[in-house]
């Protein structure tokens, strides 16, 4: 089941607020639903993890993951928003995409969100920078 349709009528409500743009699904996942998505893209699917990021939004924090089905050129783009910004956290994908492990320290140290279930919790970009800002690198919008 490697097409688009098959993946969200398997993910029922589990996935929410569909953007389709060219060859690219950008989607809101709960927290606590995101390991099985994670899951299914990963195992199901045969789809590999490109790159994450995460923004500052006025309602909260998101983080984007990007997932490639190389045999199609198509991408799925999980979105979770954190809205507690003053402890922002989230469950790991790491324990199922290993590869994760790096994109997400950098994330957490960039903009302090606290990935649970990580394994290796260290700073990865200060850890031999004494220049590098103690506190997460965001605006700290308020709505």
């Amino acid at each position: 089941m490697a097409d688009h349709a098959g993946f969200f009528a398997a993910m029922g409500d589990k996935v929410t607020a569909v953007i389709e743009k060219k060859k690219r699904f950008y989607f809101e996942v709960k927290d606590e639903d995101l390991s099985q998505v994670v899951e299914f893209l990963f195992y199901t699917m045969g789809c590999r993890l490109s790159t994450a990021t995460t923004t500052e939004l006025y309602r909260g924090i998101e983080v984007l993951y990007h997932f490639s089905h190389d045999k199609t050129g198509v991408y799925y783009c999980p979105r979770i928003i954190i809205a507690d910004k003053k402890k922002p956290q989230m469950h790991s994908i790491t324990p199922i995409v290993r590869g994760a492990e790096w994109i997400e320290r950098e994330m957490a140290e960039m903009t302090g969100v606290d990935f649970i279930g990580h394994p290796r919790k260290e700073p990865l970009l200060s850890r031999n920078n004494p220049d590098f800002p103690k506190q997460p690198l965001r605006v700290r919008r308020v709505s």
